[in-house]
């Protein structure tokens, strides 16, 4: 009974993208709950099968798994840096960056950093990298 509730998932989730499919004209981006709906198959069958079932994009179903799963965002908490104003060079004058992040959704952010922020975003950059797998 639980393989049939299974399949059911994946084949429901078909279902509704076939439909939104053809009552949507061209173009736009899929709806929230078909998204949702291509996460529960994904429990069942994975992400791969429902991506190629589903005609989505794999890297964007991932994307959806991850923000179901909690694990998109996580709160990063920098040590307080010393000297922070010794970390340029006295003749280069205030030190500048730009931090660039795109989603899968192809969403961006782009921030400008001018004087000491420039040392938190590189902290910021170091503790990330130190952590990830």
């Amino acid at each position: 009974m639980r393989r049939r509730a299974q399949m059911d998932s994946l084949a429901e989730a078909r279902r509704r993208f076939e439909r939104w499919r053809k009552v949507r004209g061209g173009g736009g981006r899929i709806p929230h709950e078909l998204w949702m709906a291509a996460v529960e198959a994904v429990a069942a069958h994975g992400a791969e099968t429902v991506a190629a079932d589903l005609d989505v994009d794999l890297g964007r179903l991932q994307h959806w798994v991850r923000i179901v799963d909690g694990g998109e965002a996580t709160f990063v908490e920098l040590p307080a840096l010393p000297g922070v104003a010794g970390m340029t060079d006295a003749g280069a004058g205030p030190s500048e960056c730009t931090l660039e992040f795109e989603e899968p959704t192809g969403r961006k952010l782009r921030i400008s950093l001018r004087g000491p922020a420039t040392a938190q975003a590189l902290e910021l950059g170091r503790v990330l990298w130190r952590d990830s797998p």
